[in-house]
This record gives C-alpha cells, sequence and structure tokens, in this order.
C-alpha cells in the first residue's frame, strides 16, 4: 500500500497526503517550493498547509520574513489518531444525546416512505441494521442469495450482524445457491438458523431478503445498491416463493 493512500485512510486528504510527502522529503522549505514539488496549486496548498498546521503534523519558522515549513516527526500521526478518536467519541455521545429528540421528531413527520434505495457498502449496512430495528424475538429473517460479494471486511460484518441477531432471539432462514456452500456451513454455525441449497436456475442474480413487512432486493457488483420496499403484500408474495424455493432446496 502506498503512503499517500494510508494518509488518506487515516484521514488526511489527497492534498494534505501530497503536501505531508513533500516535507518529509525536502524538509523545511518555502510554500514555493512544495507548490514546485507537488504540481497543486497555490491556493490549494496553503489551504493543506494550514489544516495539517491544525492537526499538529506540520510547523514553521520564519526565515528572512518567509515562512519555511517542515514536517513533524511521523510518529507524530499517532497522537493525530488519539485527538481524532477523542473527537469522534465526543460526537457519539452528542448524538445519542439527541437521538431521542430526532426519534420524536421522525415519528411526527408521518410514515416513512414505501420503497428506499441505498448505495454503496456503507448503504447496504444501513439497510441491513434496520433488519435489527424492525425485527424482536421469535420474528423471522428470510435469506435468499444466489451471489456472494467476496470482502473480508464485509464478511466480518455479516458475521457480527447475525451474532447480534441471535442475541435478539431473532430467527433465520436462508435459501443459498449451490455453489456457496462454504458460506452456508459459517452461517448455520449459528443457532436459530435454517438453512436449504438449491440450483442456481431456480434463482435470482439478485440476493432478497424479507422481514416483517419489508422486501429487500440487492444488487451485488464495484458499487452494491439494495432497494427496499415497505408493503405487506408485496413482503408476503415474496415469503410465497421464499417457501416455495424452500421445498425445492435441500439440507
Amino acid at each position: 500500500m502506498q503512503p499517500e493512500s494510508v494518509l488518506e485512510e487515516l484521514g488526511l486528504t489527497k492534498n494534505e497526503a501530497k503536501v505531508y510527502l513533500a516535507l518529509l522529503d525536502i524538509g523545511s522549505t518555502t510554500t514555493s517550493a512544495i507548490i514546485k514539488r507537488t504540481t497543486i496549486n497555490t491556493s490549494k496548498v496553503y489551504e493543506s498547509l494550514e489544516r495539517l498546521l491544525k492537526k499538529g503534523l506540520v510547523s514553521y519558522a520564519i526565515i528572512k520574513n518567509k515562512k519555511h515549513w517542515q514536517a513533524e516527526h511521523p510518529s507524530r500521526l499517532k497522537e493525530f489518531l488519539e485527538d481524532e478518536k477523542k473527537k469522534i467519541e465526543q460526537k457519539k455521545e452528542d448524538a445519542e444525546k439527541i437521538i431521542p429528540d430526532l426519534i420524536v421528531k421522525q415519528k411526527l413527520g408521518g410514515e416513512e416512505s414505501a420503497y428506499k434505495v441505498y448505495e454503496g457498502i456503507k448503504g447496504v449496512k444501513t439497510a441491513r441494521e434496520h433488519v435489527l430495528d424492525v425485527l424482536g424475538s421469535g420474528d423471522t429473517f428470510y435469506i435468499i442469495l444466489s451471489n456472494y460479494l467476496k470482502d473480508e471486511k464485509l464478511e466480518a460484518y455479516w458475521m457480527d450482524f447475525q451474532e447480534r441477531r441471535v442475541k435478539k432471539g431473532i430467527k433465520c432462514r436462508y435459501i443459498l445457491n449451490d455453489a456457496l456452500r462454504e458460506i452456508g456451513i459459517k452461517r448455520g454455525k449459528l443457532s436459530l438458523s435454517e438453512i436449504r441449497y438449491v440450483h442456481p436456475d431456480f434463482m435470482s442474480p439478485t440476493w432478497t431478503e424479507i422481514y416483517k413487512n419489508h422486501v429487500t432486493i440487492g444488487v451485488l457488483g464495484n458499487n452494491p445498491s439494495v432497494f427496499v420496499i415497505r408493503n405487506k403484500d408485496i413482503a408476503e408474495s415474496f415469503i410465497g416463493y421464499f417457501e416455495a424455493l424452500w421445498k425445492l432446496g435441500r439440507p
């Protein structure tokens, strides 16, 4: 992994990362030298330097009436991350304080939309978390899965979700493509889980989830997306489709 990419993962912008790395290479230098080294336009370099200064990652000295910038020791990145962690914890506390009021506000605003669209990995996770908000102990979560996006982080999230689902006492019934037995074995180790496998010819290329009056239809790919429908009749028809596949399936 390239240093610039790592710095961006840590919270720096692309320009900030380039400026910081340039200062590590050059040492103490003027703004004009940084502009020449990075080829970033002047205003963006000034903005990046000011933000890096606030983050404690660079400093400057006045030499012959000119600012000479220099990068702080790379170990300062750890302190920067600790500072960011504290900020996130504070934001989390602030969010928890206002969530009850926001929930009341949402309820006063009327019934939620009959359908929603979520895009990207974060969107998929948001849609999945809604399942735990809607279902309770004794309820059943239905999943029809013909394809699977192999992603270690996403797999870790799916397993964490399923463990939390079990703790809430929510049952889960899976219908999986025959080719996904490895995934099925892993999922089947969790309690309150039932799995059957069917031939892919009987399945849609999308994945489907049914819970209470909701149906989620998902499409995998580089930018996965899900379409969530809230409609009792549609949910019941999909459960009928699920039961038909269940009868065709094998343990």
